[in-house]
């Protein structure tokens, strides 16, 4: 079956994780670092960076750099570098296409195979992007899982105690709260409260308003007409804000942020917890109220919940972490890495999508037992069609768990109508268009007669990864119309899926093409600093000449930039062959 990575793709870090003996693992990036930061960034030569290595150079690379692009996930917002759009769906695979072929080097071997988790509130569209994403980048995507779901495996994966477990998850871009029962191996979400719209990114541009906003009344000088300087500001601030979690002054200087007639201008400025805290205060705040409604969702009172899960790197932030105690009233597990525990759960989660044989699987059944994970999810949005007169005509109830089948009965409201057309609406309101539509499904061909006569089934299927597949049938002839629903304007068709797949695979021969040259031209500065020494040890050997003329081939085709690929290998493994000759003669 192969290894199945367990991927976090996160707005500002995303981490992965494989199942090994002893449990789910992190795997480090090339760079042996455990996390990665979700940056891409476009050189003007053309490469492409992806991770750390983007987020250093974005200051040179403003205008070419991508962060946070997990929050326009499923809509129909661009990328434009150099006259040429990407989709989300492609950046966010230049980031899985990274890791993946990260965790392929660290193993040696190819995974095609990955959980990829999202956020409990994304969409139907926002979770078909990302499943679109990890296709592009060569990945048979298992399962899309939610964030907190997956915290709470590996978690309470291995712990003998039934519990009930609110994961408030707070990451750079999305809020997610959670509460999930965990009975006998099983995990059933009981409630999922959220904003796809709130996360570290807004604390970070508040920090970044009052630095600019303190330095205009400094020096006269408006910083945000500057892209360098706002770029330089964001990552100051960004650190500020990482190191306020620990201690209680941040100083931030950036110096010479912009340059006057006078010469150029610093930026120095001291940084409190207190002021920090005032700055995002609201921002913190509007988290309280998706705590209480998933508790009172739950049908639940405060001292039935036993576990509190604090999940993202904002959570790391004392005021969240004194709300999350005031509201619950306990004090949360610190014991797991609030970064790391999502992909983590990934990993355990493919312990229900693979065969398990050998020893791993007797030292996996004795931590987890021999039953597998189950997982009953549920909805948090209500789905259904539009009808006449904007009513709104629900299919599948809110909270429903899934995946899960619900079918209605609609007929024409004109006479002799050949067609029908159904939009389909996420969300809450009566009025159908107050609600999030999704897409159209409409079917034709149905048997003219007069209105109210047709009978045209509707059926909503919502799969595992909480997809929804809508199917219309005429039940007079049998006609029928299937979709899979994706936000219409952020739907991709076949034909971009495949040239994006394309496109992603020639990124991956190029890349392996360039390691290669790069891993030939270090070997051969190597065999000429070898040759050199021999060259000098052994002078007057019968090879002698022939050494020297194969050392100069090779130092002629580094100076050419490593030439054809195959005349190198060729040439330094005649240099290779010469050197063991005269060391293995001379002794």
């Amino acid at each position: 079956m192969g290894r199945i990575l367990g991927i976090d793709l996160g707005t500002t870090n995303s981490v992965m994780s494989i199942m090994e003996k002893n449990g789910p693992v992190i795997v480090p990036n090339s760079l042996g670092e455990r996390v990665t930061p979700s940056v891409v960034g476009f050189t003007k030569s053309g490469e492409i960076l992806v991770g750390k290595k983007a987020k250093r150079a974005a200051i040179m690379n403003v205008g070419r750099t991508v962060f946070s692009i997990k929050r326009h996930m499923g809509t129909n917002y661009r990328v434009r570098i150099e006259g040429k759009e990407y989709t989300p769906q492609e950046i966010s695979a230049m980031i899985l296409q990274k890791m993946k072929q990260d965790a392929e080097d660290f193993y040696g071997e190819e995974i095609n195979q990955a959980v990829i988790c999202c956020p409990a509130y994304f969409t139907d569209a926002q979770r078909q992007a990302t499943k679109d994403a990890g296709e592009i980048a060569g990945l048979k995507v298992r399962r899309i899982i939610d964030e907190p779901t997956s915290s709470a495996l590996a978690y309470g994966i291995d712990k003998s105690a039934d519990q009930v477990i609110l994961v408030f998850d707070f990451g750079g871009g999305t809020f997610d709260v959670s509460i999930i029962e965990v009975v006998s191996g099983v995990f059933q979400v009981l409630a999922i409260q959220g904003n796809t719209h709130l996360g570290g990114d807004d604390f970070d541009k508040r920090i970044v308003e009052f630095l600019v906003e303190e330095f205009k009344k400094s020096h006269g000088v408006d910083l945000s007409e500057d892209p360098i300087a706002m770029q330089r500001l964001k990552e100051a601030g960004e650190e500020a804000k990482i190191e306020l979690s620990e201690v209680k002054e941040s100083h931030i200087l950036v110096e010479a942020i912009t340059m006057t007639e006078k010469g150029p201008l610093s930026l120095d400025y001291t940084l409190t917890r207190q002021k920090l805290e005032s700055l995002v205060e609201n921002l913190v705040e509007q988290t309280r109220a998706p705590v209480l409604q998933a508790i009172e969702d739950a049908a639940l009172s405060l001292d039935k919940i036993d576990t509190i899960l604090l999940v993202g790197g904002t959570t790391r932030m004392p005021a969240v972490q004194r709300l999350v105690k005031e509201i619950t009233k306990k004090e949360p597990r610190r014991d797991i890495s609030p970064d790391e525990v999502v992909s983590l759960g990934g990993a355990v989660q493919t312990l229900a999508l693979a065969p398990i044989e050998g020893d791993l699987e007797d030292t996996l059944a004795a931590r987890y037992g021999k039953e597998k994970p189950v997982i009953i999810h549920m909805t948090p949005f209500s789905l259904g069609v539009g009808l006449e007169h904007d009513q709104f005509s629900v299919i599948i109830e809110r909270n429903s768990t899934y995946p899960t089948e619900a079918k209605d009965i609609f007929t024409t409201t004109h006479d002799f109508q050949e067609a029908i057309s159904f939009p389909i609406y996420e969300g809450e309101e009566n009025i159908a268009s107050e609600n999030t539509f999704l897409d159209l499904l409409r079917i034709e061909g149905i048997t003219p007669a007069p209105r109210g006569v047709p009978r045209v089934e509707v059926t909503f299927r919502l799969n595992p990864d909480r997809i929804l597949e809508a199917r219309a049938e005429d039940l007079a002839t049998g006609v029928e119309k299937k979709i899979t629903i994706a936000a219409t304007d952020a739907r991709l068709s076949e034909s971009e899926k495949q040239r994006m797949v394309k496109e992603s695979k020639d990124r991956v021969s190029r890349s392996l093409r360039e390691r290669i040259q790069e891993n030939r031209i270090e070997e051969s500065q190597s065999v000429l600093s070898r040759s050199e020494e021999v060259l000098a040890n052994y002078a007057g050997h019968p090879m002698e000449s022939t050494l020297r003329k194969k050392t100069e081939d090779l130092r002629s085709l580094m100076q050419q930039g490593g030439g054809d690929d195959r005349k190198l290998g060729e040439t330094i493994d005649d240099v290779n062959r010469l050197i063991t000759i005269i060391e293995t003669a001379a002794g």
